[in-house]
């Protein structure tokens, strides 16, 4: 597996549990290891983010909705993707060109991507651990010690995150795992029963060549991709563009349904 893939790894908990404070102690400890750290929030209900009253022009930019839109400012700069994206799109496009991405949400929002539960009390772990968990913990201000089996001491977690961050896996459920659910496959993997190797798609969607069918990646083997871009380069050559200015290449083919 590619190790420039970005992985992530989710921080849950019921409300006032330390999920934001969890991430304030993460993160300068990852960015230590030389990682690039992104961090994401989700909020639990339709809110949309608040701009300081001094440049409420860029709010009146968003509401004639433009595909994007920029705040500059001489302390920062902010994005705004005026178009709703599922998480999935959303953290695709967030995390290019990071390596960690670190996200702050509740259980239910995060099927798919792994776990750590943050409890505030005892016997909370029932309504919070599920198949995606990977480690129970709680802040120091709680000073709460589980018995479960996957308790982890807070100051373990930069571990935890190190060792269990999964990259986003393309949820296609395409079978070629031997799953007919994505999700069922990243369970195993954090069960310790499969590896991230096991999904044939992942790689692929930062293959050399990428074959689509009905918008579904097709696996090619390095052998095939070295075919397509032989023969496609090949093709190329003839119009005497310079290799130099070649970046990519696509072909469409519209099949009929009276092919012979």
């Amino acid at each position: 597996m590619e190790n420039n893939i970005p992985r992530f790894i989710s921080i849950t908990g019921v409300k006032k549990s330390g999920k934001t404070t969890t991430i304030e102690y993460l993160v300068p400890l990852l960015k230590k290891m030389n990682l690039k750290i992104g961090t994401v929030k989700i909020a639990f209900k339709d809110v949309t983010v608040d701009v300081n009253e001094e440049h409420y022009d860029i709010e009146r930019h968003r509401k004639v909705l433009p595909e994007k839109s920029l705040f500059k400012s001489k302390i920062e700069t902010a994005f705004f993707i005026n178009t709703q994206l599922s998480l999935r799109e959303a953290l695709k496009e967030f995390s290019k060109g990071l390596d960690l991405i670190l996200i702050e949400g509740f259980p239910e929002d995060l099927e798919g991507i792994p776990q750590i539960a943050l409890i505030k009390e005892l016997n909370q772990e029932k309504e919070l651990v599920n198949d995606f968990t990977v480690a129970i913990s709680s802040i120091p201000e709680f000073s709460i010690k589980s018995s479960h089996a996957k308790y982890v001491d807070f100051y373990d977690l930069v571990n935890v995150v190190q060792k269990s961050a999964l990259p986003l896996f393309p949820k296609l459920n395409c079978l070629h795992c031997g799953y007919n659910d994505c999700n069922l496959l990243i369970k195993e993997i954090i069960a310790g029963n499969k590896t991230v190797n096991d999904c044939e798609i992942l790689e692929q969607e930062n293959a050399r060549v990428i074959v689509k069918i009905n918008d579904s990646i097709l696996p090619c083997n390095n052998f095939v991709q070295d075919i397509f871009e032989k023969v496609i380069s090949g093709l190329i050559s003839s119009l005497k563009v310079e290799e130099r200015d070649l970046n990519k290449a696509e072909i469409k083919i519209k099949f009929t349904n009276n092919r012979n």
